[in-house]
């Protein structure tokens, strides 16, 4: 018995001092190159294979938990607003009341009226119809905020001693092109973010867009584009004075 075993003990580290030798031949270094280039592919394919299936941040395809935003009072359109611009450091300010899709605001220098999406500016007593005097003007109408919101990744929430609320989110810019210009493109850029305030009585009372890799994209800005639209007094407007 003993002789047997020290027999099968021989042969094992025959094998073990064959196979070591072995490797050190050229025949053997390209058969041993073979199995880890085999292995590489083998893994990287099971990888690839499972990345296809996993959803982006920003995209339309990840399904977490998405909270119910409430955004009905901005949907009522009564209500005082505050638009704010950061354009690559620049900030233009925006103030002024809506009702009814119609609003009257101001820049500080210059009074304006919007209808819908027709806007015009008083120019010496006179009103005139010109572009949207900010960017991106769509972002503001409450069935784009609402589709952004829906379209966009839930990454947190933070609740306030207060019983305020906001919600972070993130959007990515082909979603942002799709939502906004109607077009279909494929570009991997940094994500987009909002930033979703509510009060406590459970009314959105300020967004903030962060959509510098949209507007990069875009053409519109260097470096930054920040944008915080905010809201107040809600259902209290009692007319919006149309121009004469």
């Amino acid at each position: 018995m003993d002789e047997e075993n020290k027999k099968k003990n021989n042969k094992t580290n025959f094998s073990a001092k064959d196979f070591s030798e072995f490797i050190k031949t050229p025949k053997g270094k390209a058969l041993l190159f073979f199995g880890i280039y085999l292995i590489f592919f083998v893994c990287l394919s099971i990888f690839s294979h499972v990345g296809e299936r996993l959803p982006v941040l920003g995209s339309t395809d990840l399904n977490l938990d998405q909270p119910k935003y409430n955004i009905e009072a901005i949907k009522d359109d009564n209500y005082s607003f505050s638009y704010q611009y950061n354009v690559d450091g620049n900030i233009y300010n925006y103030h002024g009341e809506e009702m009814n899709h119609k609003a009257r605001f101001s820049d500080g220098v210059t009074n304006y009226y919007k209808s819908s999406d027709i806007f015009m500016r008083e120019q010496d007593g006179i009103w005139i119809k010109c572009d949207a005097p900010y960017m991106l003007p769509r972002i503001t109408e409450s069935s784009v905020i609402e589709e952004l919101l829906n379209k966009a990744t839930y990454i947190s929430k933070t609740e306030l001693a207060s019983g305020e609320e906001s919600y972070n989110l993130q959007i990515s810019t082909p979603t942002l092109a799709k939502v906004l210009d109607g077009e279909d493109i494929d570009i991997d850029d940094p994500v987009n973010t909002i930033l979703l305030k509510e009060n406590s009585d459970g009314d959105t009372y300020e967004i903030q867009y962060d959509f510098s890799s949209y507007a990069k994209y875009k053409g519109l800005v260097s470096n930054n584009l920040n944008i915080t639209l905010s809201y107040s007094d809600f259902g209290k407007i009692e007319s919006v004075e149309e121009p004469a």
